[in-house]
């Protein structure tokens, strides 16, 4: 045998080797995967997806079923149908965690009442949480986080550290991904009929949202498009004249009973928040315009409109000083925009992209003094519409980045192109949390 065929099979030997212990490290890391206990999900087929693919990556999963809604989207197998009132929620789950206890329990929302509780008793015995959201920036990204979202995600304790290095003036990111609001309506609308019409009563007390009958919620719907498709044309001219005169404040409004209004927007409501900023309007300069934009899956909108109006008359502020919007992306306006009042909406890291001054009045990740204006009362609104900068682009680049690579995933839970994304991107986190350290070393040897 020749000396080039001998060097030829002993590197054939040496990569068959090689390849044969990477194969046997996969199979143990597989096998060292762990437990994952998934609660509800988002609107969809999104965790029946996600079980089947972590079922494909080795680990051994339970979902749990808490009414009709999510029993539409489940698979067959590995599935348990819990219903009941919140102590036996919490009996149920600490004897599951007991018996068999989760590496990491999966659950999107992390202020429905199931979850909360299962937060509690996850901190209590030291079990790992990964909880989803819609992105924080949107659209291509979806938020997965360790503990909770929002009020309860570990980016309240951001602080910005000036030696830090951060790109000024870096823009974000964003995945090259399609809105998905037309696919999460039809998934939320078949979600919550079923819900609604098929659920037990007993599976009412972890109803995040109250139950209503098939007939009012259809009606609700079906009135809250038309009014949004006859708005798209109606509005075209305002739209147009707040490109023209720009500067207006901007005032996006939440859905009424989102978690966020009612548990983190200290005591603020749809309500408090219009009245606070039209009486800061009355006292301020007549020429200063208020721009409220109302959310798109607000069903209580027509009520909301003119209840502003209502209100504008009492306080006899001209109409040319605050308009009303049902349309247009939240991301043009703020660009011309030349301030923004909230309580707590996704919407102010538009302003902070947009380098657009902005006042916080509940809790949020970006209720930092560092990248935004802290409100607490009507005064702070007057003093904001009086007088209002922009903070440090340097911190606010550094919230962004942090933001991205410790909160966000790419993907997104509604259109198939997006979820596979978010599902490859949420296995691969959880390999991360889950994994044994002992498994996972012998791997990168």
């Amino acid at each position: 045998m020749s000396l080039e065929q001998n060097e030829t099979e002993g590197c054939l030997k040496t990569y068959v080797s090689a390849w044969m212990r990477l194969m046997n490290c996969k199979q143990a890391l597989l096998s060292q995967s762990g437990k994952i206990l998934l609660l509800q999900g988002p609107v969809g087929p999104f965790f029946k997806e996600l079980q089947t693919k972590l079922f494909d990556a080795g680990y051994s999963v339970k979902r749990v079923l808490f009414n009709s809604g999510d029993d539409l989207f489940a698979s067959s197998q590995s599935c348990v149908r819990f219903t009941g009132t919140l102590d036996a929620w919490k009996s149920w789950l600490q004897f599951e965690i007991l018996q068999n206890r989760p590496d990491c329990i999966v659950l999107f929302g992390s202020s429905r009442p199931a979850h909360k509780m299962a937060r509690h008793l996850a901190d209590q015995f030291g079990i790992q949480v990964l909880s989803l959201e819609e992105g924080y920036l949107r659209a291509g990204y979806i938020t997965a986080e360790q503990g909770g979202n929002n009020q309860h995600s570990p980016l309240v304790a951001w602080k910005h550290d000036a030696k830090m290095p951060s790109d000024i003036g870096k823009r974000i990111d964003l995945k090259p991904m399609k809105s998905s609001f037309a696919v999460m309506s039809l998934w939320g609308a078949t979600y919550y009929l079923v819900r609604d019409l098929l659920s037990r009563r007993t599976d009412e007390e972890l109803f995040h949202r109250p139950r209503e009958s098939v007939l009012t919620l259809s009606w609700r719907w079906f009135a809250q498009m038309q009014r949004r498709a006859t708005a798209w044309i109606t509005e075209i001219p305002l739209r147009r004249a707040l490109h023209r005169n720009p500067n207006f404040i901007l005032v996006p409004l939440q859905v009424s009973n989102d978690s966020q209004i009612q548990l983190a927007a200290r005591g603020w409501t749809t309500r408090k928040l219009v009245d606070q900023c039209l009486m800061a309007l009355a006292q301020t300069n007549p020429h200063q315009t208020f721009v409220f934009k109302l959310h798109p899956l607000e069903r209580f909108n027509n009520k909301i409109k003119r209840m502003i109006d209502q209100r504008a008359r009492c306080l006899g502020i001209d109409q040319n000083s605050y308009k009303i919007l049902h349309t247009g992306r939240i991301g043009d306006l703020t660009a011309y925009s030349s301030g923004m009042v909230l309580i707590n909406s996704t919407s102010g890291f538009s302003a902070l992209h947009h380098g657009v001054p902005l006042l916080v009045l509940g809790d949020a990740i970006y209720r930092h003094d560092e990248i935004a204006t802290i409100g607490k009362n009507q005064k702070d609104i007057v003093d904001f519409c009086k007088f209002r900068h922009s903070k440090s682009p340097e911190a606010i680049a550094a919230f962004f980045e942090a933001v991205k690579s410790q909160s966000l995933l790419p993907g997104d839970f509604y259109v198939s192109v997006g979820r596979k994304e978010a599902i490859r991107n949420i296995v691969q986190k959880l390999n991360e949390i889950t994994v044994v350290p002992s498994v996972a070393r012998e791997v990168v040897k």
